[in-house]
């Protein structure tokens, strides 16, 4: 079929269909997106006109894109998801068929299915099924799920974790006297709080309740006593907006611990949770 019939014949189509062939003669290496029929150039907000594929993909994407290319078409049909980049500022999500274009190995078809709400949705499946709804920090199990990873690394390299136990001081008597809705100011503060004071690597975890864990991995070049007195000041007087538009201060208890390895981790936690009271008591005295 020569290019000016198979053009005609998915023009119109409306399945985004992207010709690209391998760059010869002088200039750079590399594969040229060289013709988009109107559905491709409608989804990626682009104009029909020649582009490097560098200019079209995503560049992490790019280094699989370019190797996929280059083993072309063959007998293997599996669908590829790749990131495009739109010519409106955005990313597209599309699943990609590489096919012949009937002109040797150095032409291709990419035939592209946008999945972009697909991937979006998945991804807001998977967040909600691993986190908190209402402070937004990752929930027990996955929690659980990362101790375990953390615990695996620490079989190798001995630098067993950190374990911090929050607890929220009188919560249930902020939500008797003001309700629930302060309540959950008090927990999202709180979180707020331990967050902005942890790692970027570290797990900061609604346990449960008025429970937060903070979950150190790495914990070679941490001081235990500086990081449990920087999350005790981080959550000690919280100020939480009241309805009447005054303010109530609320707490946390910390209590911190080494991780042992020869421990399960509800035993780790029972050591945590016994320093946390400990804590809590020297607040009453």
């Amino acid at each position: 079929m020569q290019d000016a019939d198979y053009r005609r014949l998915v023009e119109d189509s409306p399945l985004a269909t992207v010709l690209v062939e391998r760059a010869t003669g002088d200039g750079a290496p590399g594969w040229r997106a060289t013709w988009l029929n109107r559905a491709a150039a409608d989804l990626f907000a682009v104009p029909t006109a020649p582009r490097p594929v560098a200019g079209l993909v995503h560049p992490d994407d790019l280094p699989d894109v370019l190797a996929a290319l280059d083993r072309g078409a063959g007998g293997d049909r599996t669908a590829h998801e790749w990131r495009f980049l739109s010519g409106d500022g955005g990313v597209v999500t599309v699943e990609v068929l590489i096919g012949p274009a009937g002109r040797g190995a150095d032409a291709l078809t990419l035939s592209c299915w946008d999945v972009t709400q697909h991937v979006e949705r998945a991804r807001d499946l998977t967040h909600r099924a691993t986190h908190d709804r209402l402070t937004g920090l990752p929930n027990r199990g996955l929690l659980e799920d990362r101790w375990e990873l953390a615990r695996s690394r620490a079989r190798r390299s001995g630098d067993a974790p950190l374990v911090a136990f929050c607890d929220v001081d009188d919560l249930k008597q902020l939500n008797d006297e003001h309700g629930h809705l302060v309540g959950d100011r008090a927990l999202v503060r709180i979180a707020e709080r331990l967050a902005g004071v942890s790692r970027a690597g570290d797990t900061v975890a609604r346990f449960g309740g008025d429970e937060f864990i903070v979950l150190v991995d790495t914990s070679a070049e941490v001081d235990p006593r500086a990081l449990e007195q920087r999350l005790r000041e981080a959550v000690s007087g919280v100020l939480v907006d009241l309805p009447d538009g005054s303010r109530v201060s609320v707490r946390c208890s910390v209590g911190l611990v080494a991780d042992d390895l020869s421990e399960s981790t509800a035993e780790v936690l029972a050591r945590a949770d016994r320093h946390m009271y400990e804590d809590k008591r020297r607040h009453r005295s």
